[in-house]
């Protein structure tokens, strides 16, 4: 028994060690909760691309009034920073939503390898997602999927662009989202998000 626990120790440090030195490796997380209200009132809360004043770490959204194919939007965080997205697609009838970030700004620089790095606000690359409601017995199941590389492209990433900075930074964005939510539709929730990761 100690003899196999050890291997998957092993293997699993060789993992991180072959990620860490072989350049980035895409990451898919998916945050789900379960709120006791119609589907069809809660997509009514996060539907508007332009709208996301249900999420607490954006301040702001400055967007085109739009639910179409390629509508923008910047968003102006709570800490100061912003991020402009891209709608990928928009379906009312299946209430869900995908998007893209195409930029992002930064919180400074860091040296690393003899070389200015910067620290974009939420330490991804090419960072997607998708955010759908479906109804489950009356109750609304909400799925929030994001699919991400970690920000430093070349090997031996610095502890703040690696793949555990960006996980982090993913899943609060995630669970603040979604147990805001619930809290929104549902004053009294206490549901909790269920988060997975696949690389």
């Amino acid at each position: 028994m100690k003899k196999s626990s050890l291997l998957v120790s092993a293997a699993l440090l060789m993992f991180a060690g072959i990620a860490n030195a072989h350049g980035p490796v895409r990451a898919k997380m998916t945050a789900t909760i379960t709120i006791d209200a119609p589907a069809a009132k809660v997509w009514e809360v996060i539907k508007d691309y332009d709208d996301m004043s249900w999420h607490p770490a954006i301040k702001s959204v400055k967007g085109d009034s739009s639910n179409n194919k390629g509508a923008m939007r910047t968003l102006t965080l709570a800490n100061g920073g912003t991020i402009t997205e891209e709608l990928k697609s928009h379906d009312d009838k299946k209430m869900a939503y995908k998007y893209k970030i195409t930029e992002m700004s930064s919180t400074g620089t860091i040296k690393h390898a003899g070389q200015d790095e910067e620290l974009p606000v939420l330490p991804v690359g090419n960072y997607a997602a998708e955010i759908s409601v479906e109804d489950k017995g009356g109750k609304a199941e909400v799925e929030w999927v994001a699919t991400y590389y970690r920000a430093y492209v070349n090997n031996n990433p610095p502890a703040e662009l690696n793949e555990e900075a960006a996980d982090k930074a993913v899943s609060e964005v995630l669970t603040s989202g979604l147990e805001a939510l619930a809290k929104k539709v549902d004053s009294g929730s206490n549901a909790e998000v269920k988060i997975e990761i696949k690389r």
